[in-house]
């Protein structure tokens, strides 16, 4: 027999692993390591957003709470403590599960648009502590990051982008391993209904309060990571900005898909980049590229990926043929 092989749904991925690998081998200055690493910041920020909306349906706009937390907590570990980022990062996104917790068990009582409202107010909240809370945060000149370090050994440009895209891989394994998990269907069937979900056993109001943690600790591992790479964390952090660049993202890249934040985060940081030269067309041109995607492409380029993607029948060694009459007469003589 013939199925249609897992190298399909894998090849996506694998291009992507490929391409991030060698890139610093085609990008070398600084500038450009630094865009390639302001891609894999919203590829974290985006599998942030795409467990909690795009598996639960769980429209949170609270995401850039949870990445001006963490930017902040390594930030100030390793400035005030001189804390090694071993110990701060750890701290740093238990800090975000803790906020999370703190927060999702009154907020995730709530549904839909005021979800959404409610958990946008947590984002201005942190913002507005950024600006204000001048002897933490230094208000709008922000926290200087330190150089990253590991004993005395300080990472270059590229030797950095390394490092992060090591966790933007393990943020990848993890986001992808729970879409395909018992935990990823009884998402998708609080997503569908939740009290059809309720009468199935599934706790909604557990698995809800777990994904809404794990999601606010991807937000963080993406401020931490941002903090390394741009060396400043400033209010800028938890600005509504980033809660656009996060709907820009699902939109363009794809809900619901293994691949779609970060081809999301690759048109969300490469575009405003390349439309700069055109002045005052930018907004207009970026909109309607935008309204684009909404009508041609609704499940983003992931969806076109997907459906375009070439089907490669192999052999299921699983599969056992079937004995037939004749085969049988043939081994007997």
């Amino acid at each position: 027999m013939i199925r249609t092989s897992t190298f399909k749904s894998l090849a996506p991925s694998l291009v992507l692993l490929a391409i991030g690998l060698i890139l610093p081998l085609f990008f070398q200055t600084s500038f450009q390591l630094r865009i390639c690493m302001l891609i894999l910041v919203y590829s974290i920020l985006g599998f942030s957003f795409n467990l909690l909306f795009g598996m639960a349906g769980q429209l949170s706009l609270g995401q850039p709470g949870f990445f001006a937390i963490g930017g902040y907590a390594i930030a100030l570990l390793q400035t005030n403590l001189n804390w090694p980022l071993v110990y701060a990062l750890p701290v740093a996104l238990f800090a975000c599960a803790l906020v999370a917790v703190a927060i999702g068990l009154p907020l995730l009582r709530l549904r839909s648009h005021y979800l959404a409202m409610a958990t946008l107010m947590f984002g201005l909240i942190i913002e507005g502590l950024a600006l204000r809370w001048f002897d933490l945060t230094a208000g709008s000149a922000g926290v200087v990051v330190p150089a990253l370090k590991f004993g005395d050994w300080q990472l270059t440009r590229k030797e950095l982008y390394y490092f992060v895209f090591a966790l933007t891989v393990l943020a990848y394994v993890v986001h992808a391993f729970l879409l395909s998990t018992f935990a990823g269907r009884a998402f998708q069937a609080i997503r569908g209904d939740e009290t059809a979900a309720r009468s199935l056993g599934v706790d909604v109001t557990a698995y809800k309060l777990r994904l809404f943690t794990l999601s606010a600790v991807f937000a963080g591992l993406a401020g931490a990571v941002c903090g390394l790479v741009t060396r400043q964390v400033d209010p800028s952090y938890s600005a509504i900005t980033i809660n656009i660049s996060l709907l820009t993202l699902a939109v363009v890249g794809g809900m619901r898909s293994k691949i779609g934040p970060v081809l999301g985060a690759i048109v969300v940081v490469i575009a405003p980049q390349l439309l700069t030269s055109l002045a005052d067309y930018e907004p207009i041109l970026y909109g309607a590229g935008l309204l684009g995607f909404l009508v041609f492409a609704p499940r983003g380029l992931a969806g076109l990926i997907e459906t375009r993607a070439p089907k490669i029948p192999v052999p299921d060694s699983t599969v056992k043929t079937p004995v037939t009459k004749h085969a049988v007469v043939e081994g007997s003589q």
